[in-house]
């Protein structure tokens, strides 16, 4: 965690899973979305420094079964995910672990099991830090609190610049980090795909890439817990982001515009072509 205080900016890219890309375009052709859940898999990240260097790698870990598992619940998941050094110095010497408890996501975070949160601790279990989704989870932009225990004041904010709307693969998506007095002191930017490649990917898996910057004379715990922030907002927001579906029964193709977002809930918004005609019931949704 100690090489944090020297970093000013990390890019963190999940790992595609071909599995899981194959499942979930099985499931999408035969019109049973709930069987993608079947192949989905503990998500890894590679962490770059600014310079492309390798920083950190990042495994979740998760049950696959049970009330709480990818299974059942992704992306609402309990899981652990544990930071560790690069290969070429310790492929087992743990930096960090973020824990993350099962919540009821998607849904208007008025009561503590809808309300998305997250710990931080160091290498040796210490807690260094908490992230809180607020009541009503920020009204129209989704907003994210950061302190150091829970109950205490938060010594920073995470809001989206966005209003109403998340996700989408059209544009970057920036949450921008400030302390008490308004200050900006950080910003986590969920980045548009850049090629082809990458639009591709991330139609049809999970596979995102983030940036964040932090402030340079912010301290290891806070950057340490921010870090862990974007995770939290990887898993309440982008895990489906530009979902795309191939419907082979019902010859008809969608994708997935966007979220919309209002106190905690969020509601896909779907572009589609084709399907049947006849007497079935159409529409988007």
């Amino acid at each position: 965690m100690e090489t944090l205080a020297s970093t000013h900016k990390l890019i963190v890219k999940q790992k595609f899973e071909p599995l899981e890309a194959l499942a979930n375009a099985a499931a999408n052709a035969v019109d049973m979305s709930a069987l993608g859940n079947l192949g989905e898999v503990a998500n890894k990240y590679q962490v770059l420094a600014d310079d492309g260097g390798d920083r950190y790698r990042v495994v979740e870990e998760s049950e696959y079964c049970g009330l709480t598992g990818r299974c059942c619940c992704n992306p609402n998941h309990e899981l652990k995910l544990h930071v560790y050094a690069p290969a070429e110095v310790s492929s087992s010497e743990e930096a960090m672990v973020f824990d993350r408890p099962c919540k009821c996501g998607q849904c208007c975070a008025c009561f503590n099991i809808c309300r998305q949160e997250m710990i931080a601790y160091d290498r040796t279990r210490n807690q260094v830090g908490y992230i809180r989704q607020p009541f009503m989870g920020g009204g129209f932009s989704p907003k994210l609190q950061v302190m150091e225990r829970d109950g205490e004041d938060p010594y920073a904010t995470i809001e989206s610049t966005a209003f109403c709307c998340i996700a989408g693969l059209c544009c970057d998506h920036t949450f921008v980090v400030k302390d008490p007095t308004g200050n900006e002191i950080g910003r986590i930017v969920k980045q548009k795909p850049s090629n082809f490649q990458e639009l591709a990917t991330e139609l049809a898996s999970d596979a995102d890439v983030f940036a964040i910057e932090f402030q340079k004379d912010l301290a290891v715990d806070k950057k340490a817990t921010l870090f862990g922030a974007l995770y939290l907002i990887d898993y309440m927001f982008f895990e489906n982001e530009g979902e795309g579906k191939v419907d082979l029964v019902n010859q008809q193709c969608s994708f997935k515009c966007c979220d919309l977002y209002c106190c905690g809930c969020t509601c896909p918004c779907h572009c589609s072509c084709g399907g049947g005609g006849g007497d079935e019931d159409g529409g988007g949704e």
